[in-house]
């Protein structure tokens, strides 16, 4: 991608509206979002573009911000191996999957949450 495209997707991740979804939609939507946690740095621009990604598809994420508590840190090294943010952290019941770059942590939430025939940003930018 292009450092035009990038900048261009990133002021649009601004403007675009948040994912609407009916009642039930939104329910399943939080079901899923249960098994995800966000570790994070509020200081870190890659964690704040999931953090806004996050916002604009409407779902609910355990954000643990590793400033405000050094056990986040902890679980974080234990777990995924890394002290790198963003890391999120995906239950299932086959185990955890720890996912640490913000690009592969993007599309995979818009794979999960992104409604069927709904354009991104990115798409826009093209």
């Amino acid at each position: 991608m292009s450092w035009f495209q990038n900048i261009l997707a990133s002021c649009t991740a601004f403007l675009a509206p948040k994912v609407e979804r009916t009642a039930a939609q939104q329910q399943k939507a939080d079901r899923m979002a249960n098994s995800l946690t966000l570790y994070a740095l509020s200081s870190c621009p890659c964690s704040a573009k999931v953090t806004r990604h996050l916002n604009q598809l409407n779902i609910n994420v355990t954000v643990k911000n590793l400033k405000r508590c050094h056990i986040y840190q902890k679980e974080l090294l234990a777990g995924g191996g890394r002290a790198q943010v963003p890391c999120l952290r995906i239950e299932s019941s086959q185990g955890c999957k720890w996912m640490y770059e913000s690009e592969d942590i993007l599309q995979y939430l818009d794979k999960k949450f992104l409604p069927k025939g709904h354009v991104t940003a990115l798409e826009q930018a093209h």
